[in-house]
Protein backbone atom coordinates (compact mmCIF):
# COMPACT_ATOMS: atom_id res chain seq x y z
CA UNK A 1 0.00 0.00 0.00
CA UNK A 2 1.18 3.48 -0.68
CA UNK A 3 2.85 5.27 2.22
CA UNK A 4 2.00 8.80 2.92
CA UNK A 5 2.74 11.27 5.30
CA UNK A 6 0.70 14.61 6.84
CA UNK A 7 2.43 17.77 8.22
CA UNK A 8 0.26 20.08 9.34
CA UNK A 9 1.62 24.18 8.59
CA UNK A 10 0.73 26.75 11.60
CA UNK A 11 0.87 29.78 9.28
CA UNK A 12 0.60 33.26 10.02
CA UNK A 13 -3.15 34.14 11.60
CA UNK A 14 -4.97 37.42 12.38
CA UNK A 15 -8.34 38.26 14.03
CA UNK A 16 -11.18 40.28 12.17
CA UNK A 17 -13.23 41.71 14.96
CA UNK A 18 -16.17 43.41 13.97
CA UNK A 19 -18.96 43.62 17.06
CA UNK A 20 -22.61 42.98 16.39
CA UNK A 21 -25.04 45.37 18.23
CA UNK A 22 -27.48 42.74 19.22
CA UNK A 23 -24.98 40.34 19.87
CA UNK A 24 -22.17 41.15 20.64
CA UNK A 25 -20.42 38.63 18.37
CA UNK A 26 -17.20 38.49 16.24
CA UNK A 27 -15.96 37.16 13.16
CA UNK A 28 -12.11 35.55 13.83
CA UNK A 29 -10.47 34.89 10.59
CA UNK A 30 -7.22 32.62 10.32
CA UNK A 31 -5.30 30.72 7.82
CA UNK A 32 -4.48 26.72 7.70
CA UNK A 33 -2.24 24.65 5.58
CA UNK A 34 -1.02 21.22 5.42
CA UNK A 35 1.68 19.07 3.37
CA UNK A 36 1.32 15.93 1.67
CA UNK A 37 4.05 13.25 0.48
CA UNK A 38 2.84 10.36 -1.68
CA UNK A 39 5.01 7.62 -2.93
CA UNK A 40 4.25 8.07 -7.05
CA UNK A 41 3.17 5.09 -8.62
CA UNK A 42 2.86 6.26 -12.36
CA UNK A 43 6.04 7.46 -13.77
CA UNK A 44 5.67 8.39 -17.14
CA UNK A 45 9.32 8.46 -19.51
CA UNK A 46 9.37 9.45 -22.77
CA UNK A 47 12.01 8.14 -24.60
CA UNK A 48 13.72 9.55 -27.87
CA UNK A 49 14.54 7.65 -30.70
CA UNK A 50 16.56 7.96 -34.49
CA UNK A 51 17.90 5.67 -36.94
CA UNK A 52 21.53 5.63 -36.87
CA UNK A 53 24.71 4.02 -39.03
CA UNK A 54 27.00 1.30 -37.95
CA UNK A 55 30.52 0.11 -40.07
CA UNK A 56 30.04 -2.19 -42.57
CA UNK A 57 31.96 -5.11 -41.47
CA UNK A 58 31.87 -7.04 -45.41
CA UNK A 59 32.87 -3.60 -46.91
CA UNK A 60 35.37 -1.72 -45.14
CA UNK A 61 34.87 2.21 -45.16
CA UNK A 62 31.11 1.67 -46.10
CA UNK A 63 28.25 1.93 -43.05
CA UNK A 64 24.92 0.44 -42.35
CA UNK A 65 21.77 1.71 -41.77
CA UNK A 66 20.06 0.66 -38.50
CA UNK A 67 16.56 1.47 -39.28
CA UNK A 68 13.88 3.25 -36.82
CA UNK A 69 12.12 0.00 -36.41
CA UNK A 70 15.17 -1.56 -35.21
CA UNK A 71 15.91 0.65 -32.59
CA UNK A 72 12.28 0.99 -31.36
CA UNK A 73 12.34 -3.18 -31.68
CA UNK A 74 15.22 -2.71 -28.77
CA UNK A 75 13.57 -0.27 -26.33
CA UNK A 76 10.43 -2.63 -26.39
CA UNK A 77 12.22 -5.69 -25.44
CA UNK A 78 13.94 -3.55 -22.76
CA UNK A 79 10.40 -1.98 -21.79
CA UNK A 80 8.82 -5.60 -21.82
CA UNK A 81 11.45 -7.28 -20.15
CA UNK A 82 11.32 -5.14 -17.21
CA UNK A 83 7.91 -5.77 -16.46
CA UNK A 84 5.88 -2.54 -18.63
CA UNK A 85 2.63 -4.12 -19.96
CA UNK A 86 1.96 -3.38 -23.85
CA UNK A 87 -0.67 -1.62 -22.73
CA UNK A 88 1.20 1.12 -20.90
CA UNK A 89 3.72 1.82 -23.90
CA UNK A 90 2.54 4.20 -26.83
CA UNK A 91 4.77 4.94 -29.61
CA UNK A 92 4.20 8.55 -31.74
CA UNK A 93 5.38 11.63 -33.13
CA UNK A 94 6.83 9.84 -36.31
CA UNK A 95 9.27 12.53 -37.85
CA UNK A 96 12.58 12.81 -39.72
CA UNK A 97 16.01 14.88 -39.15
CA UNK A 98 18.98 15.16 -40.73
CA UNK A 99 22.46 13.78 -39.83
CA UNK A 100 24.95 15.44 -42.37
CA UNK A 101 28.26 14.13 -40.84
CA UNK A 102 27.20 10.39 -42.21
CA UNK A 103 24.37 11.11 -45.21
CA UNK A 104 22.78 13.93 -46.73
CA UNK A 105 19.55 11.98 -46.85
CA UNK A 106 16.73 12.60 -44.00
CA UNK A 107 16.75 9.82 -41.27
CA UNK A 108 13.90 8.88 -39.07
CA UNK A 109 12.82 8.95 -35.99
CA UNK A 110 10.37 8.54 -33.03
CA UNK A 111 9.40 9.09 -29.80
CA UNK A 112 8.05 6.53 -27.38
CA UNK A 113 6.30 7.20 -23.65
CA UNK A 114 6.14 4.53 -21.09
CA UNK A 115 4.40 3.95 -17.65
CA UNK A 116 6.24 2.43 -15.19
CA UNK A 117 5.40 1.86 -11.65
CA UNK A 118 8.10 2.86 -9.53
CA UNK A 119 11.48 4.11 -9.34
CA UNK A 120 13.21 0.75 -9.05
CA UNK A 121 11.83 -0.37 -12.16
CA UNK A 122 12.61 2.90 -14.07
CA UNK A 123 16.43 2.59 -12.80
CA UNK A 124 16.07 -0.79 -14.47
CA UNK A 125 15.31 0.63 -17.98
CA UNK A 126 17.75 3.00 -17.98
CA UNK A 127 20.84 0.83 -17.03
CA UNK A 128 19.41 -2.19 -19.60
CA UNK A 129 18.58 0.38 -22.79
CA UNK A 130 20.76 0.07 -25.71
CA UNK A 131 22.05 4.11 -25.75
CA UNK A 132 22.79 3.60 -29.33
CA UNK A 133 20.00 4.89 -31.33
CA UNK A 134 18.31 6.72 -28.43
CA UNK A 135 18.48 10.42 -28.61
CA UNK A 136 16.58 11.22 -24.95
CA UNK A 137 15.53 9.60 -22.00
CA UNK A 138 12.93 12.16 -19.79
CA UNK A 139 10.49 12.30 -17.10
CA UNK A 140 7.67 13.88 -18.08
CA UNK A 141 5.05 13.14 -15.31
CA UNK A 142 4.94 11.75 -11.87
CA UNK A 143 1.67 10.73 -10.60
CA UNK A 144 -0.24 8.63 -8.24
CA UNK A 145 -3.42 6.41 -9.13
CA UNK A 146 -5.18 7.35 -5.66
CA UNK A 147 -4.86 11.07 -5.98
CA UNK A 148 -8.11 12.16 -5.23
CA UNK A 149 -8.27 10.23 -1.81
CA UNK A 150 -4.86 12.28 -0.68
CA UNK A 151 -5.70 15.41 -1.73
CA UNK A 152 -9.16 15.37 0.41
CA UNK A 153 -6.58 13.90 3.00
CA UNK A 154 -4.56 16.89 2.44
CA UNK A 155 -7.58 18.88 2.34
CA UNK A 156 -9.03 18.09 5.77
CA UNK A 157 -5.31 18.05 7.45
CA UNK A 158 -5.42 22.27 6.43
CA UNK A 159 -8.96 22.56 7.61
CA UNK A 160 -8.38 20.85 10.91
CA UNK A 161 -4.93 23.05 11.74
CA UNK A 162 -7.38 25.81 10.44
CA UNK A 163 -9.70 24.93 13.49
CA UNK A 164 -7.09 23.97 15.93
CA UNK A 165 -5.47 27.29 15.53
CA UNK A 166 -9.02 29.34 15.86
CA UNK A 167 -9.95 27.60 19.17
CA UNK A 168 -6.44 28.25 20.22
CA UNK A 169 -7.00 32.21 19.83
CA UNK A 170 -9.89 32.36 20.86
CA UNK A 171 -9.48 30.55 24.49
CA UNK A 172 -6.62 32.72 24.49
CA UNK A 173 -9.00 35.84 24.61
CA UNK A 174 -11.91 34.05 26.56
CA UNK A 175 -13.93 33.61 24.08
CA UNK A 176 -15.83 30.53 22.56
CA UNK A 177 -16.39 29.44 18.76
CA UNK A 178 -20.21 29.82 17.81
CA UNK A 179 -20.33 28.59 14.04
CA UNK A 180 -18.43 28.22 11.20
CA UNK A 181 -19.00 31.47 8.80
CA UNK A 182 -16.96 30.64 5.26
CA UNK A 183 -14.33 28.57 4.47
CA UNK A 184 -11.81 29.85 0.88
CA UNK A 185 -10.00 27.06 -0.40
CA UNK A 186 -6.55 29.16 -1.40
CA UNK A 187 -4.27 26.36 -3.12
CA UNK A 188 -6.79 24.89 -6.35
CA UNK A 189 -4.47 22.94 -8.22
CA UNK A 190 -2.52 21.17 -5.69
CA UNK A 191 0.05 20.00 -8.27
CA UNK A 192 4.03 20.04 -7.16
CA UNK A 193 4.92 17.74 -9.56
CA UNK A 194 5.01 19.89 -13.00
CA UNK A 195 8.66 20.91 -11.94
CA UNK A 196 9.43 17.31 -13.24
CA UNK A 197 8.41 17.62 -16.92
CA UNK A 198 11.02 16.53 -19.44
CA UNK A 199 13.29 16.44 -16.54
CA UNK A 200 16.27 14.04 -18.15
CA UNK A 201 17.03 11.13 -16.20
CA UNK A 202 19.69 9.53 -14.75
CA UNK A 203 20.13 6.96 -12.98
CA UNK A 204 21.59 7.69 -9.17
CA UNK A 205 21.60 11.41 -9.73
CA UNK A 206 18.88 13.72 -8.27
CA UNK A 207 16.37 10.97 -8.23
CA UNK A 208 15.36 11.77 -4.09
CA UNK A 209 12.54 13.99 -5.42
CA UNK A 210 11.42 11.92 -7.75
CA UNK A 211 10.44 9.28 -4.87
CA UNK A 212 8.01 11.90 -3.79
CA UNK A 213 4.88 14.59 -4.78
CA UNK A 214 4.55 16.80 -2.85
CA UNK A 215 1.36 18.80 -2.65
CA UNK A 216 0.66 21.30 -0.15
CA UNK A 217 -2.30 22.69 0.62
CA UNK A 218 -4.15 25.93 2.25
CA UNK A 219 -7.30 27.44 3.21
CA UNK A 220 -8.76 30.52 4.63
CA UNK A 221 -11.37 30.10 7.51
CA UNK A 222 -13.97 32.62 9.41
CA UNK A 223 -15.24 31.92 12.50
CA UNK A 224 -18.37 33.54 14.71
CA UNK A 225 -17.23 33.81 18.38
CA UNK A 226 -18.64 34.99 21.56
CA UNK A 227 -17.96 36.20 24.97
CA UNK A 228 -18.02 33.00 27.29
CA UNK A 229 -20.13 35.24 29.27
CA UNK A 230 -22.46 36.29 27.33
CA UNK A 231 -23.61 32.16 26.49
Amino acid sequence: MTRSFVSAVVLSAFMIVSCFSASAQSIIEVTGSATINVVPDRITVEIGMEEYFIPDENNPGDSVLVGIKAVERAVMKTLLGAGVPDSMINVSDMGNYRDRRSTSEFLMAKRLSAVVTNIGQLDNIARRVDRKGITSFNISKIDNSDMGRYNRQGLKSALDAAREKAEFIAANEGLVIVKLVEIVENSSGYNEGSMFSNVAYGVGSGMDGMRRIVRRYSVTVKYQFSDKKSR
